[in-house]
């Protein structure tokens, strides 16, 4: 009997939090035993997890918070879990707890698409050492996966792809015209790259007026939401670009929607594509991480240079311009996000590999 245990920080909103409550969620479908451990702070995903997922929260104060570990350790030891799944930054905790019991599989899920260009020497130093002890490394593309083969001692990498799930609430209503919002699923900050978002549409809505760009997702009282709210003000666009916050209805804010955008600098699989593409709507993104991947060709969507504004401001255009060729790359784009980002194909691998480990 597979016992499983899905390690995350936090339950804000964010793409790695949102993958380990859908595994949580998935696993507890497929005959498994489905537990998550949330170590510092609780948000409002957790209202997004089945009630057949087992939760605890641990309310670990620091890094090496000594009664959070042995509290850790014995929720493990009670429930018997055979398998850890630490995703993200909480794999030192789960590799501490597994040199209190050896016998649990340790599994890390990276996130991180900006780890190939942005890992200091301190954090590569920690994650050299925990990664001996990971039975096994899932990454979100191909690039991180070559990354951890080539820099970390655990042999066994693999590409394990994002999915999107849909949720029935729906309490957001997203201001602006109908028919012409433009969505951006992306928490306010670094590397996600409003600024260059910001000066596209507002070139864009120089010509079309009538347009909106709605950002959902969480807000820092920092420069960069500063930044971003003087722009708003200082352009006249209060009544065009609209902030919300962080949002558990996605689906229904999608429904909304009329174009989705990313315009990251780094990404690993963006959480927000995939939920586009779920959601029929016509994407615009950067190529970075593995968003080359999903938009292939121009009939999937529009593929722009990371940092290049006039290329965002130009694909906005086309999008706005040419209706039907918006609807074709909704279209096809969705068919392939169903066909390759399946909850059921992925969450099978995942089974299958749990059941290697502690076989």
């Amino acid at each position: 009997m597979i016992r499983s245990l899905q390690i995350i920080d936090t339950l804000h909103i964010g793409g790695a939090e949102r993958m380990a409550v859908n595994v949580a969620n998935s696993l507890s479908r497929e005959n498994v035993e489905s537990h998550i451990c949330v170590t510092r702070a609780e948000g409002p995903l957790k209202i997004a997890l089945n009630k057949d997922v087992q939760y605890f929260f641990l309310g670990r104060k620091s890094t090496l918070d000594i009664k959070a570990l042995l509290n850790l350790r014995n929720y493990i030891k009670k429930h018997r879990i055979n398998i850890l799944h630490a995703h993200g930054t909480s794999f030192l905790l789960a590799v501490l707890v597994k040199v209190l019991r050896p016998k649990v599989k340790l599994i890390w899920h990276d996130h991180h698409g900006n780890r190939v260009n942005n890992t200091s020497t301190l954090k590569l130093m920690l994650l050299k050492l925990a990664s001996f002890k990971f039975n096994l490394i899932y990454c979100v593309n191909n690039e991180l996966k070559d990354w951890a083969l080539k820099k970390l001692y655990c042999k066994k990498v693999e590409f394990i792809p994002n999915y999107p799930t849909l949720n029935l609430n729906k309490s957001t209503v997203l201001k602006g015209k109908d028919g012409k919002r433009i969505l951006c699923l992306a928490n306010l900050r670094n590397p996600k790259n409003h600024q260059m978002l910001f000066y596209a549409f507002k070139k864009l809505v120089e010509e079309y007026k009538d347009w909106s760009l709605h950002c959902v997702g969480n807000i820092y009282d920092d420069d960069y939401y500063k930044n971003l709210k003087t722009f708003i003000t200082e352009n006249n666009l209060e009544k065009h670009i609209f902030l919300y916050g962080s949002k558990n209805d996605v689906s229904h804010i999608i429904e909304q929607s009329n174009i989705g955008v990313l315009s990251s600098t780094s990404e690993g699989l963006p959480m927000a594509l995939l939920e586009y593409g779920i959601g029929k709507l016509p994407v615009i993104t950067t190529n970075v991480g593995y968003c080359g991947k999903l938009i292939s060709d121009d009939s999937l969507g529009l593929l722009v240079e990371s940092e290049d504004k006039t290329a965002l401001y130009k694909g906005f255009k086309l999008y706005v311009s040419n209706f039907e060729y918006r609807k074709s790359c909704a279209e096809n784009f969705h068919k392939k996000i169903l066909s390759e980002f399946s909850e059921a194909i992925v969450s099978k691998t995942i089974v299958k590999d749990y059941n290697f480990l502690i076989a």
